[in-house]
């Protein structure tokens, strides 16, 4: 598996740099160590999450706060999942409506940081950007993603991934969102998600889940004896469900950036073969010239 990352970051023209944007418990960062690529700088807010962070990723700069961010430096991909209290069906509280019973969607006070992750996307213009939020982003705030990742000059493809696919016991349902410049796109037409099977080969055995009664758990619940396959590490302390519910599912971040790394090699050797074939007609048209 070494041996493949680094032949697959040697067709990418090099080993790539992440930078991550609530970062959580690193789910990304994870992601990212598993492909091969190293995470620069990550922002969290969360003062328990930032010591995960920091436990794991020692040698990662570590910002506090994304509104205050500025310059935080050149990475090839910027990840993020913004909030989604504004966006998500299970939030029901009040302060996520308007007066009017509506949802506040990416205008809200939580989920309206979005426009932050723009900003720094904006200033650091990465090769590429990586998003997670609910499924709910789709009626609530991806056409605002999707214009102003445009007006910046990046072109978005998403899809709705489900931690089962990756051989979880449970469905987590996610929008990923992977951008790129759109000049990218106008060389030619090759996607950045492919089938899953083509990125991750050996899929990760995972562990049974206890047998018990299922009843509904939320951070206030008694839950010792509750452990949920999320690829984390099971010695969390009792902030864990919070802090799972709020993260990205490591293996699909790694697919996620194995995605980028394909989709890297795959531009890489089109224009190979595009030069190959100037040169040959080149050579054809200078032959028929001393003819």
């Amino acid at each position: 598996m070494e041996n493949e990352t680094t032949f697959n970051n040697f067709l990418c023209g090099g080993n790539l740099t992440h930078g991550s944007l609530f970062s959580g418990i690193g789910g990304f960062e994870i992601g990212a160590d598993k492909a091969g690529i190293e995470t620069l700088w990550n922002c969290e807010f969360e003062e328990h999450n930032r010591n995960i962070l920091m436990k794991h990723f020692s040698d990662t700069k570590q910002y506090f706060d994304v509104r205050e961010m500025q310059s935080p430096g050149y990475v090839d991909i910027i990840s993020g999942g913004f909030p989604c209290q504004d966006l998500s069906i299970a939030n029901q509280s009040k302060k996520s409506f308007k007066e009017d019973g509506n949802k506040k969607g990416i205008d809200g006070e939580r989920s309206g940081l979005w426009s932050e992750m723009w900003r720094i996307i904006a200033d650091v213009r990465p090769r590429y950007v990586l998003i997670e939020n609910s499924p709910m982003l789709v009626i609530r705030g991806l056409e605002r993603v999707i214009s102003d990742l445009a007006r910046i000059g990046y072109v978005c493809e998403w899809q709705c991934l489900f931690a089962s696919q990756f051989g979880y016991n449970h469905s987590r349902k996610r929008i990923f969102i992977i951008a790129y410049p759109s000049q990218e796109r106008c060389e030619d037409n090759s996607t950045a998600f492919q089938e899953l099977p083509k990125i991750l080969q050996q899929r990760p055995p995972r562990q049974n889940p206890l047998s018990m009664p299922f009843k509904r758990f939320n951070r206030n619940s008694d839950y010792e004896l509750l452990r949920m396959d999320d690829g984390f590490s099971k010695e969390l302390d009792k902030q864990r469900i919070e802090m799972m519910g709020n993260a990205v599912v490591p293996d699909i971040a790694h697919y996620l950036f194995e995605c980028i790394k394909n989709h890297i090699a795959l531009k890489k050797q089109k224009r190979e073969e595009k030069k190959i074939i100037i040169t040959d007609l080149q050579e054809k048209a200078e032959y028929g010239t001393r003819m």
